[in-house]
């Protein structure tokens, strides 16, 4: 079994700070060219030049944007996947960084060019220590995480994590709220499903001053979407929280016409499958009741965009074995609940075994997918050396099942 000595760890991580300033100009640039999902045609060309620069060959269009390059130690062994995503959002940029976003109405809200850059960071460095580690990584740059664009999907469909084949695979998101370079994680649902939801009732419609000829979609409507919260409370465990809202309601073009049609659209958010499905059942015998009761039919249509990010159990033990080892046991938390939002990484961990984990943006961060965020510059090479450290990890130990 190879192991890093403390040395060698010491040279990783002053590789890493000597180019630091590089990567972080980089993170700059992409910034200020903020491109959105299948249209990352720029930040792809710039990802391109960087891995050619350090001696790579990059495979490029992969699902249309995406970059993939393989680093070989030239020893045998497993393969291990790097995975960061390019697209930013359509958000008007308020900020005041030099580096503002040049596109109105387009910005990187949630920190994807932070998050580009820190893997090419990692790969600079791992290709300076291809002699510290047996088998291969495999850097994934990947297009359209966003909107429920599935990305990833798209990526795996092209063959992403095949010749080599992909043993397990990592990535990471920072987390405003937490300290600079607090590292995050949990065992199981990381982060929670995604569920898109459309209601359509069909009433009857009429003159508005004869309600009793009428049978209101909008107050049918209305009727449902009082009865989410309710739903919502009562799905919910400790330990497997269920957000159910609607968020879409869309009836009616005139004061004094009772319409024949609303549509309704929401979402549903679960850390399980189960509590997903078992949400979906709930809401379906809801409406069928309101609706019926009140003279109306409706119909249901449940879209699901992303299943719930589960992280397997060797993957996340190896998160929290290497960054306690790295940065101490006071920068390193495990994570209560699964983060609400959605993360179409989710699809690489239905067919690999991997971890998702995050790293603290700073207290006083703004949130993702706020005007007012910019990635924090102090993380970079924090999370450039742990995605390097879990790679070689991986990679040099004999049997991965086995953690510590």
């Amino acid at each position: 079994m190879m192991t890093l000595t403390l040395e060698q760890q010491s040279s990783l991580r002053q590789v890493i700070a000597i180019d630091a300033a590089h990567f972080t100009a980089i993170r700059h640039r992409i910034h200020r060219d903020p491109e959105l999902g299948f249209a990352e045609w720029q930040t792809a060309a710039l990802v391109t030049r960087e891995l050619e620069q350090m001696g790579l060959f990059a495979i490029k269009n992969v699902a249309s944007t995406g970059v993939v390059a393989i680093i070989d130690s030239g020893k045998p062994g497993k393969t291990v996947a790097l995975r960061a995503e390019m697209d930013a959002l359509p958000i008007s940029e308020r900020t005041a960084v030099t580096y503002q976003s040049k596109t109105p109405g387009k910005m990187h809200a949630c920190g994807h060019d932070g998050h580009t850059a820190t893997l090419l960071a990692a790969a600079k460095a791992l290709c300076a220590h291809r002699d510290h580690f047996q088998g291969k990584i495999k850097l994934i740059f990947q297009p359209a995480e966003e909107a429920c664009q599935c990305g990833a999907r798209a990526m795996i469909a092209a063959g992403v994590l095949e010749n080599p084949s992909v043993d397990a695979i990592f990535a990471y998101h920072n987390h405003p709220g937490f300290p600079d370079g607090m590292v995050l994680t949990r065992f199981g649902s990381a982060l929670s499903g995604n569920t898109n939801i459309t209601i359509k009732i069909l009433g009857k419609g009429g003159h508005a001053a004869t309600p009793e000829h009428n049978i209101d979609p909008i107050l049918i409507g209305a009727m449902i979407a009082q009865a989410f919260p309710i739903i919502n409370q009562q799905l919910s465990l400790a330990d497997d929280p269920v957000i159910m809202r609607i968020t879409e309601f869309n009836s009616g073009v005139s004061r004094n016409v009772v319409p024949d049609v609303a549509i309704l659209g929401g979402t549903i958010r679960t850390a399980s499958i189960k509590q997903r499905e078992l949400a979906k059942q709930r809401i379906q015998a809801m409406v069928a009741h309101i609706s019926q009761s009140q003279g109306a039919e409706a119909e249901i249509e449940f879209i699901d965009y992303i299943p719930p990010t589960v992280n397997t159990p060797a993957e996340t033990a190896q998160v929290f074995a290497t960054a306690r080892r790295l940065f101490g046991e006071n920068q390193v938390q495990t994570k209560l609940l699964p983060a609400r939002a959605s993360e179409d990484f989710a699809f690489y961990l239905e067919k690999v075994p991997g971890c998702y984990f995050f790293v603290g943006n700073g207290v006083d961060s703004a949130s993702c997918h706020n005007s007012s965020y910019d990635f924090n510059d102090a993380i970079l090479p924090i999370a450039a050396e742990l995605l390097c450290q879990l790679a070689m990890d991986y990679l040099n130990r004999p049997n991965p099942e086995v953690i510590g």
